[in-house]
């Protein structure tokens, strides 16, 4: 997460006033405490996110969703990690039809002609020959973290880093 101060009227000069009272170690322990709050906040904001804008479970998530590094006050950063490669049409409630078959990824569901289920995979051919036949696949986590609602809610968190700093350090001012 990329944190961008903005003129929040006298929000940032009331920071700075009290990094300069508080001296370097005690702003950066509290901007730290900030930054792992706010950042533990929109990680939560992330994965909800990410389930209502790709149709993923929430296992699946959780599991592809996690924090990489937290914030101590020797290095000021937190990193939210989306791992994990695109996953199978089966994952979204895939169904064979007449058609073909019907699947739910990106939470709207869709018909894919042509396509058929075996072995509780979806498949389509790469010509009209038999063989060769290839999978079908969904969304990624690690594709669709930095993508419309999901890119959306980071921007959101940025605000509120500053507020929860400044209520940190507030709390450890005399």
């Amino acid at each position: 997460m990329q944190v961008i101060f903005k003129e929040l009227n006298h929000t940032r000069v009331y920071f700075e006033a009290a990094v300069t009272k508080l001296g370097d170690r005690l702003a950066r322990q509290a901007f730290s405490r900030a930054l792992n709050r706010e950042g533990d906040k929109t990680r939560t904001k992330v994965r909800r996110a990410l389930r209502t804008q790709t149709g993923i479970k929430a296992g699946k998530i959780n599991a592809g969703v996690r924090t990489g590094q937290r914030a101590s006050w020797g290095d000021l950063t937190y990193i939210i990690e989306g791992r994990g490669k695109e996953l199978p049409l089966s994952e979204f409630g895939a169904k064979q039809f007449s058609y073909g078959v019907r699947a739910k990824p990106w939470n709207v569901s869709r018909r894919f002609s042509g396509a058929f289920m075996q072995h509780g995979m979806a498949y389509h051919r790469t010509s009209a020959a038999r063989y060769p036949i290839e999978g079908m696949y969904g969304p990624s986590i690690a594709k669709e973290i930095v993508k419309d609602d999901t890119a959306a809610t980071f921007k959101q968190a940025q605000p509120a880093v500053l507020a929860e700093a400044t209520r940190q350090i507030a709390k450890v001012l005399p």
